[in-house]
């Protein structure tokens, strides 16, 4: 079990965040969603939804307020917060409860209309750096209901007569603007004021039944635990009369009228009568008594054997069938009626998209690769035989559509070579159409290597500190333009460098600054042919094309700073940058030193005793000194050398016989730190040597003065 929950620890800590989503029960034991009075659990009220594990809960308003509460398994859960989502507000921050369980207020908004409802979960975990995000889905259900009035159940021929339906909730209801066909009486459903209507029609006189099934945005359960999206059929007879006046359909449901256009002609089949005379001019009228506006006019031209009369039908006006039949008028006197919807012409005025987790947003212009919703905006748009000239997987949104809007979800090709996605309706351009523009994504810096020496490294994995021992001939940037588009689209990189050169005191003495460096995809990416070559950065760049003293004869401890980045003009707060400075490098060092050690205690070889202590010595040292890896220019505490020591050299006195010049090997040892530019500094002495006037051996060891030349 241990090892189990240790093999669990590394997947949640070093797991990388492409990988698959991690299951709630592996960080919560449980998790509760209270709502009203209920409470609802990830263990008792889960629900698998499109290939994936939901939390199901039951609402009635539209913006509760619920309470989440998390129950933690793991120790290495240190926190969580919920970051802000469509279709929820947080109200309050995790606080974590008697040390059980975190718990949390918000506020849902608009739960029928909202589409993919999940809350985003950042945990903070002990042994990752990154917070771990987990998104808990949500599957809201209700129960919706809905049934016709009692009442209004006479309908007349030729009348369109509208209903108010009741509901519990008018939003849940799907409305499709579309009627019926073949039925004894014709139906549709619009949407009025936030309420639902249904509109008939009937066509055959007697008792008529009725009976039509909604569906419903949000499910509810049915005796098997099942989601179901339509509402139990609703029925109901109505009794259906003829006409009040003699009712003439026409084989048109509807024609468009442009009112730019001036006066239109549509030949029609008009029902015959036999008071109706043929070669004469009716007026359509939408009222009963004289007066009315002219809508439109009919004039009669002949009888055909089909039972139906040949007209010609003149447009001047707009009408919907909804707003009442047409009566056919000779002169102000109503003999007829009739109905059909004069609608405009088709127009598409605005295009809208939406990708995967946004909103709806105007404009046109899309990627390669990508699946997209396209919403046409115009008028009488339910009429039009859309089609797109390059999209792909194109499918209608019907339940989204109607005469005003019509909806499409499809996916532009990764390699669509044209620069537009032309919209036709039909055979006939509208005018409108998809920009295709590539992606300007910033690509991590694993597409560029930087050689220097004998060495080369991605840059994205290059350290910020690099010591670099021996001649530098040069540095050069390479470019793999086939890996800018690897794995994913970024198009085309534009990129700064900054070079810099520092002395040893990090005193700036060369500076360049290289703009608008372009490198594109090569010939690797599917949108190669797409990207043009103008301006693309073709060969690498090499540092000492840039300098006035180049790389090869910088002094030893010499800093190149080197900043790549991406043009924060161009990508804005995604823009990444690197810095890497390469230091010339030394290990040791060979100097001349000369000090002058005082009360040096010296041995001569042979000599009883421990020695004695002298005056003040010269000594002159040809000597080597070491550096600390990884710091520049930081010496290490001690040196060694060989040269000559004049000991007791100052002491003139004519009792001095100890003065004498001798060959030695000297460390030394520098226990109190000086500055790097001090030349004044007291090592500890410690060696041997021979001295040349005794012809003796000694050791010696003592303090003194140095003075660095």
């Amino acid at each position: 079990m241990r090892f189990f929950h240790c093999f669990l620890l590394f997947v949640l800590c070093y797991a990388p965040r492409a990988a698959a989503q991690i299951a709630p029960q592996q960080l919560f034991s449980d998790i509760k969603l209270r709502i009203d009075t209920n409470l609802y659990s990830w263990k008792d009220n889960q629900i698998e939804y499109r290939g994936a594990p939901h939390l199901w809960f039951n609402y009635q308003e539209e913006d509760p307020v619920i309470e989440l509460q998390l129950f933690p398994k793991y120790w290495a859960l240190e926190g969580v917060n919920l970051q802000p989502g469509d279709g929820y507000e947080p109200l309050d921050t995790f606080r974590i409860v008697n040390g059980q369980y975190y718990r949390a207020k918000l506020r849902l908004h608009n739960i029928t209309q909202t589409d993919f409802l999940t809350l985003s979960i950042q945990a903070r975990l002990k042994y990752q750096e990154a917070p771990y995000i987990y998104e808990l889905r949500l599957f809201p259900v209700t129960k919706t209901r809905a049934y016709l009035p009692d009442g209004s159940e006479e309908l007349f021929i030729g009348e369109e007569k509208i209903i108010a339906l009741e509901s519990n909730n008018f939003q849940n209801i799907k409305v499709l603007d579309m009627w019926s066909s073949g039925l004894p009486i014709n139906y549709k459903l619009s949407r009025k004021e936030g309420r639902v209507r249904i509109h008939l029609l009937p066509n055959e006189v007697g008792n008529q039944p009725l009976s039509f099934v909604l569906g419903i945005r949000k499910p509810f359960f049915n005796e098997e635990g099942k989601p179901v999206y339509q509402l139990p059929p609703i029925s109901k007879s109505f009794i259906v009369k003829p006409a009040k006046l003699a009712f003439l359909s026409m084989d048109q449901r509807e024609v468009s009228y442009g009112q730019s256009a001036g006066r239109e002609e549509v030949e029609i089949e008009l029902k015959y009568n036999p008071l109706m005379e043929m070669r004469k001019t009716y007026r359509l009228e939408a009222q009963e008594e004289p007066g009315g506006a002219l809508v439109a006019e009919i004039f009669t031209r002949n009888v055909l054997g089909n039972g139906k009369v040949l007209c010609w039908l003149r447009l001047y006006d707009y009408h919907r069938r909804t707003d009442g039949n047409l009566y056919i008028k000779d002169g102000d006197k109503a003999v007829f009626i009739t109905n059909l919807d004069i609608i405009p012409k088709t127009e598409v005025q605005k295009l809208s998209l939406r990708r995967e987790g946004q909103d709806w947003q105007a404009g046109s212009e899309v990627f390669p690769g990508e699946r997209i919703e396209v919403r046409i905006e115009g008028l009488s748009l339910h009429r039009a035989d859309f089609r797109f000239d390059g999209l792909q997987q194109v499918q209608r949104d019907s339940l989204a559509s109607n005469d005003r809007a019509v909806s499409f979800s499809g996916a532009v090709p990764i390699n669509i070579a044209q620069k537009k996605i032309r919209l036709y309706n039909g055979a006939e351009p509208t005018g409108q159409a998809l920009r295709v523009i590539e992606y300007e994504r910033p690509r991590p810096f694993d597409f560029i290597t930087m050689h220097y020496g004998k060495d080369s490294v991605l840059l994205k994995d290059a350290d910020f500190l690099i010591f670099l021992e021996g001649q530098l001939n040069d540095i050069t940037f390479q470019f793999d333009n086939d890996k800018i588009d690897q794995g994913r689209l970024y198009g085309r990189q534009e990129l700064e460098m900054d070079i810099q050169v520092l002395e040893k005191g990090k005193t700036l003495m060369d500076q360049k600054e290289l703009r608008n460096l372009q490198i594109c995809p090569g010939s690797a990416s599917p949108r190669v042919a797409a990207y043009s070559e103008e301006g693309c950065q073709q060969t690498e760049i090499r540092v000492n094309e840039y300098l006035k003293k180049k790389t090869f004869e910088l002094e030893t401890w010499t800093t190149i700073r080197l900043t790549v980045r991406h043009k924060s003009e161009k990508y804005g707060k995604a823009a990444m940058s690197k810095t890497v400075e390469i230091v010339l490098s030394r290990r040791s060092t060979f100097d001349i030193d000369v000090s002058f050690p005082a009360g040096l205690l010296v041995k001569r070889m042979r000599e009883p005793g421990f020695g004695n202590l002298g005056g003040i010595s010269m000594a002159m040292i040809a000597q080597f000194s070491f550096y600390r890896e990884k710091n520049i220019a930081k010496a290490k505490p001690y040196k060694f050398g060989f040269g000559f020591l004049a000991f007791d050299a100052f002491n003139f006195s004519d009792s001095n016989d100890k003065r004498d010049v001798g060959i030695v090997g000297l460390a030394s040892l520098y226990p109190i730190p000086t500055k790097e530019r001090s030349r004044l500094s007291f090592p500890l002495y410690a060696g041997g040597g021979y001295f040349l006037s005794e012809s003796k051996w000694f050791l010696l060891f003592g303090p003194g003065i140095r003075i660095q030349l």
